[in-house]
């Protein structure tokens, strides 16, 4: 009473001739108590990043300050319809701790963790059975409740059966998932080697090499890029094969194999320089395969489209992202077709990468002629 005097301006022996219609004082005091409400749910359900978890979490915050406060949450959601003034059930269902709830499902909805559904539904679905217990609880206290956590765990487990994917259905998602993965590792892969081994094998025909040490080393370079790819498709098929027949895999390709990466273009006839900036850092396995990927297929679309343009590959390694930037400088001229527009399936692996991990790619010529690709991937700060 003396908070919402306080919040009026007036004096708490005159709030009394301050709000002349006595259901309104009492929700007002009400809703100030249920101010907490929201901060004590939102704070439970930031506990744990899985999106399921918090929506549990959430349930159980609620129900517990509902019997922590059993008049107010008598008052606030439990009192006959005419006795509350008109604005509260607008207040209640427009509320944080609603609004929130449904922002909540719908992170499980993004995150692919529940079945396609309207999110406001759901929401109002869960809150009335969180509602509806603990409505019960507090108006039958006497009743052999069974563990409250226990209760509380079965009852939102019974009502997210129907909305979490079987486990049929979640092996099919992970299927799919790994079987795009590897079309996209089988397209990096073949799209590299293949285009080194023609342009190596192009430039030999015209320009045929002088004596037999040069052509040796010429022909020696071509088989080395067509075993290395031959050695990938076999590690990426095998992936494909039964349990009992997965083969083991070799280590996945990283930033710390750009010397090599270099050295095959370089062979090609490409000439590259490769600048590293910053501290290198140890980083996560499928970052760094992401990052090495992007620009193996910057490099051979310049290998494409640009032929042997002098380009440079610059590695920066910040405190919160690494930036990859490809640059070769070829003439406008020579900037066509294809996939240098950005819609073959190189640049479009390329952004699926980019996005996997909320980076920012882009894509595009320069005005001085040549191309540029440059990506964005943010990085957890050094300890």
């Amino acid at each position: 009473m003396r908070a919402v005097a306080d919040a009026t301006g007036v004096s708490p022996a005159a709030i009394y001739r301050h709000f002349t219609d006595r259901s309104e004082l009492i929700f007002e005091v009400c809703e100030r108590r249920f101010r907490e409400l929201d901060h004590v749910v939102e704070e439970a359900a930031a506990t744990s990043g899985d999106p399921l978890e918090s929506l549990r979490l959430r349930g159980r915050a609620y129900v517990r300050f509902g019997l922590a406060h059993p008049e107010e949450y008598r008052i606030w959601f439990m009192s006959k319809p005419g006795t509350a003034p008109d604005w509260t059930a607008d207040r209640i269902m427009k509320g944080p701790v609603v609004t929130h709830l449904v922002q909540a499902v719908q992170a499980c909805l993004d995150a692919g963790v529940i079945r396609p559904a309207d999110p406001a539904l759901v929401a109002f679905g869960l809150w009335s059975a969180v509602h509806g217990l603990t409505s019960l609880l507090i108006t039958k206290p006497a009743f052999p409740w069974p563990d409250l956590d226990e209760l509380l765990d079965h009852i939102l487990s019974m009502l997210a059966a129907g909305l979490v994917p079987g486990r049929e259905e979640l092996t099919r998602r992970a299927v799919a998932a790994e079987r795009a993965s590897i079309a996209r590792e089988l397209h990096d892969v073949i799209a590299h080697n293949v285009s080194v081994m023609v342009v190596q094998a192009g430039a030999n025909r015209v320009n045929p090499p002088a004596g037999p040490a040069a052509a040796t080393q010429a022909f020696a370079s071509i088989e080395a890029t067509g075993r290395q790819a031959l050695s990938e498709t076999r590690r990426l098929l095998g992936l494909m094969r039964r349990d009992g027949e997965r083969q083991s895999p070799a280590p996945q390709p990283g930033l710390e194999h750009l010397t090599a990466l270099a050295e095959q273009v370089r062979k090609a006839g490409l000439p590259v320089t490769v600048l590293v900036r910053g501290d290198p850092r140890p980083l996560p396995a499928g970052l760094n395969l992401s990052a090495y990927r992007i620009i193996q297929e910057a490099l051979t679309n310049v290998l494409k489209h640009a032929g042997p343009a002098a380009t440079e590959v610059l590695v920066r390694y910040l405190d919160r992202e690494l930036q990859i930037q490809v640059t070769d400088h070829g003439p406008p001229a020579l900037r066509a077709p294809g996939g240098r527009k950005g819609s073959g399936h190189g640049l479009i692996g390329m952004r699926e990468r980019v996005a996997l991990y909320g980076g920012q790619l882009e894509v595009g010529p320069l005005p001085s002629g040549g191309f540029r690709v440059r990506a964005c991937l943010p990085l957890e700060p050094p300890p």
